[in-house]
């Protein structure tokens, strides 16, 4: 028991003593405070006393005195929209060259010999882009369009607009317009392309449908007749014939009832209203053209009708579509491939060549199809040569 009480004693004295440190401590710590505090504010007083030394003795001067802007110094506005315009010619000039780049048609002339290195036969300038001044009879700048007469398979004659799509399917040349100029120079160029004799038998196509290949057939046909020699027209399209539709005339009876039948073929022959021009038709579609078309028999008739006429002309189907072209090219003389210029691919240009170069067909050349002359630069040539040409014509005519 006096052990406890003197242990008891001990604790209390311990417990007093950590009451004064304690104590102690937290007076020490105000103290380190509070010189802290006024440590710091001795520091301010005394950088604000070096400023106002300085200020007392500073050694600067003014050299000019400013000057209030008349005007804002910012945005520069037409550095903006210079700087704006010239970065969107430039995207555009891009742009234009990526789209160029893009597109993969045959446009001109450069593109045929490029792709094919086939010499260009003519170039057809489209029908809805001649102006009237490539028209005879057109005096003044400005003034209106005028219209072609155009006779029909049915000796009818009808009056038309150079815009309207009526004239895709011309059938006459006897006007001074620069559509009937290129189509004289495809005549010249056919008379020319072979060596010695002209060719008796042309055949023409296309890589795809709806290229022009009929009523360049057509009008190749009619200009040849009207040099006085005999002319012959066969619709050997014998899957989607359209040459009697031009000319009007029924298929009950043509190449097709020829080939399947043992019949004579100069009733299945049509004469026209155009002087020394005959049409075969191509007769009621049958189930197999590529057989009839391969046949020996066309192959005499071909050779029977060459003894009649000087020129047989021949109207076959797309290259890509069907094989019948690449047999009738080894057949005639030489093959006439129509491109339309901005529709016709430069893949399709390419394959349609090379089809008719693994038979060994003579390829005249190329008819580059509805050009849009103003376009890629042909309208001053073309307007400058219908004009010379009409001219001569006039003066010989006095």
């Amino acid at each position: 028991e006096a052990e406890m009480k003197r242990a008891l004693d001990s604790a209390k004295t311990e417990t007093v003593q950590q009451n004064q440190a304690g104590i102690r401590f937290a007076t020490l710590q105000a103290e380190l405070d509070t010189a802290r505090n006024l440590y710091t504010e001795f520091l301010n007083k005394t950088k604000q006393a070096d400023l106002q030394l300085v200020e007392q003795h500073r050694n600067l001067k003014v050299v000019e005195t400013a000057e209030l802007p008349g005007s804002p110094i910012g945005p520069q506005r037409f550095r903006t929209i210079l700087i704006g315009f010239l970065v969107s010619l430039i995207a555009g000039i891009g742009l234009a060259f990526f789209l160029e780049y893009l597109d993969n048609t045959v446009k001109s002339v450069e593109d045929i010999e490029r792709i094919a290195q086939l010499p260009t036969l003519a170039v057809i300038p489209s029908i809805a882009t001649i102006s009237a001044k490539n028209l005879p009879g057109q005096k003044k700048k400005g003034a209106p369009s005028q219209s072609i007469s155009v006779r029909t398979a049915t000796d009818s004659a009808m009056t038309v607009s150079p815009g309207d799509a009526k004239l895709t399917k011309l059938v006459t040349l006897d006007q001074l317009s620069s559509v009937v100029e290129a189509y004289r120079m495809l005549r010249t160029s056919v008379l020319l392309s072979a060596a010695g004799n002209p060719p008796k038998t042309i055949l023409f196509t296309s890589g795809q449908p709806g290229e022009g290949k009929t009523t360049t057939a057509i009008n190749t046909a009619i200009s040849l007749s009207q040099l006085g020699a005999s002319v012959l027209l066969i619709d050997a399209d014998l899957r989607r014939p359209t040459v009697h539709r031009v000319f009007k005339m029924g298929q009950s009876q043509g190449l097709s009832t020829y080939l399947s039948r043992q019949v004579e073929i100069d009733p299945l022959i049509n004469k026209l209203w155009v002087p020394n021009l005959s049409v075969l038709p191509c007769g009621p579609i049958p189930p197999n053209p590529a057989e009839l078309i391969s046949s020996e028999r066309m192959r005499l008739l071909l050779r029977e009708l060459g003894q009649k006429y000087d020129h047989i002309l021949i109207d076959s189907p797309p290259l890509i579509n069907v094989t019948d072209p690449v047999i009738l090219s080894t057949m005639v003389d030489g093959v006439i491939l129509v491109v339309q210029a901005g529709r016709s691919t430069r893949d399709i240009v390419r394959r349609a060549r090379q089809e008719l170069g693994s038979v060994g067909a003579k390829i005249f050349g190329v008819v580059l199809n509805n050009l849009d002359i103003k376009r890629e630069g042909y309208d001053s040539y073309l307007a400058t040569y219908g004009n010379y040409g009409y001219g001569e014509k006039q003066a010989a005519r006095r």
